[in-house]
């Protein structure tokens, strides 16, 4: 799992396919969870994303375009600020590359990098790809379903599967009657928050319902707002795309 596990989604692709009104029988945990991963399901994905992050009081900004295929495919480009413009990063599965044309040739970087924050602070690599959000979590027996703010909603309790390379406790998510994500709160093993992400400016492309704004704030008051400017869904991309080549000369 991601540092930030949303942001640029992260770019969490939340739906309303799939959802059912007036069901007449209620859903367990592990079923609402369900629902909510059938909804991160775009298999490509583009879009250019403006990204202000604030660390210890002072505000970076940056505008990146970026694609995604599956879980484990992205190309992400830094278009602004000029001093960074051409950089990027590729993941291919579970290997990663970096390119800068100061460097004039792309770097490999260790796996870990994958849920490093990009710019330090903000979204990881990870986090850019749609559908990755709660793969590494179940909605295990105990999980709770609890009250929220919007009737009709829930509360689920999430924890990490053994096996998942994740730093986290447990999350709470919240979810709209619509099984679309409305807020995310992060604990650490003892049970303290990390962080809190909160969804919201959706947009609907076609049958996607997409949050086009991501705010995340860190427990030590960093934060990070994500906007999603002109987000296109299954746009015809396959594995060719995603190549160190493409990569280091920008086409």
């Amino acid at each position: 799992m991601t540092r930030l596990s949303v942001l640029v989604a992260i770019l969490v692709i939340v739906t309303s396919v799939g959802a059912v009104s007036g069901q007449e029988e209620p859903l367990d945990a592990e079923a609402i969870l369900e629902r909510v991963r059938a909804t991160l399901g775009a298999e490509s994905f583009h879009a250019r994303v403006e990204l202000e992050i604030t660390i210890s009081g002072t505000t970076y900004r940056y505008l990146m375009e970026v694609w995604t295929l599956g879980e484990d495919r992205a190309l992400v480009r830094i278009l602004e600020p000029e001093v960074d413009a051409g950089s990027g990063y590729l993941q291919v599965g579970d290997d990663l590359w970096y390119y800068s044309p100061t460097v004039g040739t792309a770097v490999a970087l260790p796996a870990i990098g994958l849920t490093q924050a990009l710019f330090g602070a903000g979204p990881s690599l990870g986090d850019l790809a749609p559908g990755t959000l709660l793969r590494d979590f179940d909605a295990h027996a105990e999980a709770i379903l609890g009250p929220t703010d919007e009737p009709g909603g829930y509360l689920l309790t999430l924890v990490p599967r053994p096996e998942a390379p994740v730093v986290y406790g447990k999350l709470e998510v919240t979810v709209t009657a619509d099984y679309v994500l409305s807020e995310i709160v992060y604990y650490d093993q003892r049970g303290g928050v990390v962080r809190a992400v909160t969804f919201g400016e959706p947009l609907r492309v076609g049958d996607v319902l997409f949050p086009t704004e991501v705010v995340v704030v860190d427990a030590n008051g960093d934060r990070a707002i994500q906007r999603i400017l002109d987000p296109e869904f299954e746009i015809g991309l396959d594995a060719s795309f995603f190549t160190v080549e493409r990569l280091e000369g920008g086409k």
